[in-house]
């Protein structure tokens, strides 16, 4: 499924980028054995609950949710995942004459090929917009 976007401004995805930064240094030293950083993950994920359940009241959840990625199913390579699609290019399968379309779909700072048959997606995707669905996850992992 394609989604439009979250309209964001400057301010708004400065301020993603510095607390994701700031996310990802807890984590570390949360892994290291910092309780105080354990401490710091865990009110930080009660605080977004709360958020979450406030804003639930007025907004839909794909106005909330920017992105997600989880598991899916009981396999151990399903997820589902929702993300901006960075790259967008229509194909034809040389073998069965179908159409497809090949992504990059930024979802949680990991960067994601996706191929998916065009009689199975809802939408039209494009640049900027965010896609929707479930994935069987196959490849490496490459760390920088």
């Amino acid at each position: 499924m394609v989604l439009f976007p979250v309209q964001k401004d400057n301010h708004q995805l400065n301020q993603q980028h510095k607390t994701a930064e700031k996310h990802s240094k807890l984590i570390s030293a949360a892994k290291n054995g910092d309780e105080e950083a354990i401490e710091s993950l865990t009110i930080e994920d009660m605080d977004t609950y709360s958020m979450i359940s406030r804003r639930m009241y007025n907004e839909d959840v794909y106005s909330i949710v920017d992105t997600f990625f989880m598991p899916y199913g009981i396999e151990c390579d399903q997820y589902q995942i929702m993300g901006n699609i960075e790259y967008c290019r229509k194909v034809e399968n040389s073998s069965t004459n179908e159409k497809i379309y090949l992504m990059n779909i930024e979802c949680n700072d990991l960067l994601f090929d996706v191929c998916i048959n065009e009689k199975d997606l809802l939408g039209e995707p494009e640049v900027g917009r965010r896609f929707k669905g479930n994935i069987w996850l196959q490849g490496k992992i490459q760390f920088e």
